[in-house]
């Protein structure tokens, strides 16, 4: 993670706050980051199905309950495969790339980073809790982060849809995620263009959320991040109920 955050951090290197090219780049390190952190928690999905075999014959012969197997295996999993590197990319990336350099700023932009990778990983262990075989958990998983990826209101204007696909968007943690960053960067930022005039000005950020239909108040903040915890927690449980309800041979 170290050498991917500098690797990040040098292609988005001190951005400026130009209009065009100041936007359309933040943009873009936000879609590139929200991406990493989601697709990187594709391994997730072995973590279930590797013991499978020992765990409903241990869990069978009542070694342990289920619930205790599950919480070791994901907590063990979450900390340090998911926590602590993201800690870390998330410290180089976001003073290279140069976002608001305010220390409210970057722990909202941490904490946004550190849940999407919670939600994505949770989605990982409920898809590798029912299936048995690697190669088709991860297709699955795959095939669900991509679709989540299009109605993220990056590569399609939510509101162009037609209003019986728009629902979709509120499977997404890319737009979740998404919204949260821009949120956090554009609700204070002013960009300029390079020549100044009275027919050119410099714009607020919050033009762009407008255009975009991105609620920047407060609760539209951290909804956000609440919607992805409901969703972590659901797919959870989900993975849990699974497990306790898969069949035990002793």
């Amino acid at each position: 993670m170290v050498i991917f955050g500098l690797i990040v951090g040098g292609i988005y290197f001190q951005l400026d706050n130009s209009l065009t090219p100041g936007i359309q780049n933040r943009v873009g390190a936000f879609f590139f980051l929200v991406m990493n952190m989601i697709f990187s928690n594709m391994g997730a999905v072995e973590v279930f199905i590797q013991e499978r075999v020992i765990f409903n014959h241990e869990s069978a012969s009542g070694y342990y309950r289920t619930s205790c197997y599950f919480m070791a295996k994901v907590f063990c999993d979450l900390l340090p495969m998911r926590v602590l590197p993201t800690c870390v990319f998330s410290a180089i990336t976001y003073w290279m790339i140069g976002f608001v350099p305010e220390a409210s700023n970057f722990f909202i932009f941490l904490l946004d980073l550190v849940v999407t990778s919670f939600t994505a990983c949770s989605l990982a262990f409920c898809m590798g809790a029912r299936i048995n075989i690697v190669g088709i958990a991860t297709l699955l998983v795959s095939m669900a982060y991509v679709f989540m990826m299009v109605f993220g209101g990056f590569l399609v204007n939510i509101s162009s849809l037609p209003s019986w696909l728009q629902w979709l968007q509120y499977t997404s943690i890319f737009r979740y995620s998404l919204n949260t960053l821009l949120i956090n960067e554009f609700a204070t930022s002013t960009f300029c263009p390079v020549n100044v005039t009275l027919t050119d000005p410099c714009l607020p950020g919050t033009v762009y959320l407008n255009e975009q239909g991105i609620d920047y108040s407060s609760w539209g903040l951290w909804q956000n991040q609440v919607a992805m915890g409901v969703i972590s927690i659901g797919l959870l449980l989900i993975a849990y109920l699974q497990m306790r309800l898969s069949p035990k041979f002793k």
